[in-house]
């Protein structure tokens, strides 16, 4: 194959599976998996691609054409102006739990040396974000799975924050429950599983068949895992404290009714994203 028979069989092949994008993502493909840039298309195009390169190119292109995330081909996907490594371990980041990083930012603004808690930090994306832009405090990224925690833990050292964060290895934040933490974190930022049961099937494939259902599974209406959260985040925040956390469509009026009948936290604000979505909720203890 030549270097435009490559990129024409990319093309359709994209096509023909209902990849909308199929031209740029065969370009981005090919760049990323044999160095393949659209200059040298154009330049030689008669050129021949070398047989390794072509059977792993059209590897990443059937991979591609099932349905699996071009992130995870690529192997990485840009959050706060940074490249984080992506794998099938965790949730691919999204601009729109930018809103959690910006959030947190505002809400500190007054508060020296924080201590901010990640739970369910996935790619690191959230802690490390913070980390960067708060050098003074000191962040720690939990998750249940060894799998995404060394995801993260990569992700720290190539943005030079390794030493800055702290990654711990438990459900929620119980293993914080510790004299150590106990009234001291200043904020926890969360983006947990918050799709209903009912709805994970209707899901679109590349998120439904490839992203892990144990980032997106938020039990019955999608709340079941925030639900436990808060009782355990009451014992390690100091008063006033906050919870910032990203919730699904029509979930936040449904999370702030339990909060204010609960006492403990009192709803601080909402945050709509760029669809208009009541996207991040952001709580305060009280007391």
């Amino acid at each position: 194959m030549s270097y435009s028979q490559l990129y024409r069989e990319a093309i359709r092949t994209l096509s023909a599976w209902g990849v909308t994008n199929a031209a740029n993502e065969a370009a981005w493909i090919l760049e990323q998996t044999v160095g393949l840039t659209r200059l040298m298309i154009h330049a030689s195009p008669d050129r021949c691609v070398p047989d390794d390169d072509q059977r792993r190119a059209l590897g990443c292109i059937k991979r591609r054409a099932s349905g699996e995330p071009l992130q995870y081909i690529l192997g990485t996907q840009e959050f706060w102006g940074m490249e984080f490594v992506v794998s099938s371990h965790v949730l691919i980041p999204r601009p729109e739990s930018e809103l959690l990083v910006k959030a947190v930012m505002s809400r500190l603004e007054s508060f020296s040396s924080p201590v901010i808690v990640d739970v369910g930090t996935g790619s690191g994306c959230l802690a490390i974000a913070l980390s960067v832009e708060r050098p003074d405090a000191m962040i720690v990224a939990m998750d249940r799975s060894v799998h995404a925690l060394r995801v993260a833990v990569g992700n720290a050292k190539s943005h030079g924050q390794y030493d800055r964060v702290k990654f711990c290895v438990g459900d929620l934040v119980s293993p914080l429950s510790s004299a150590s933490f106990l009234g001291k974190v200043t904020a926890i930022v969360a983006n947990l599983p918050y799709v209903p049961e009912r709805e994970l099937a209707s899901l679109s494939r590349d998120v439904r068949d490839f992203e892990p259902t144990l980032a997106l599974d938020g039990g019955a209406d999608g709340l079941a895992v925030y639900r436990r959260l808060l009782p355990e985040a009451e014992g390690i925040l100091q008063p006033h404290g906050h919870v910032i956390v990203e919730v699904g469509r029509g979930q936040a009026d449904s999370l702030c009714d339990e909060v204010c009948r609960g006492g403990s936290f009192r709803v601080h604000e909402i945050i709509h994203d760029s669809l208009g979505i009541q996207r991040v909720v952001c709580l305060e203890r009280t007391g």
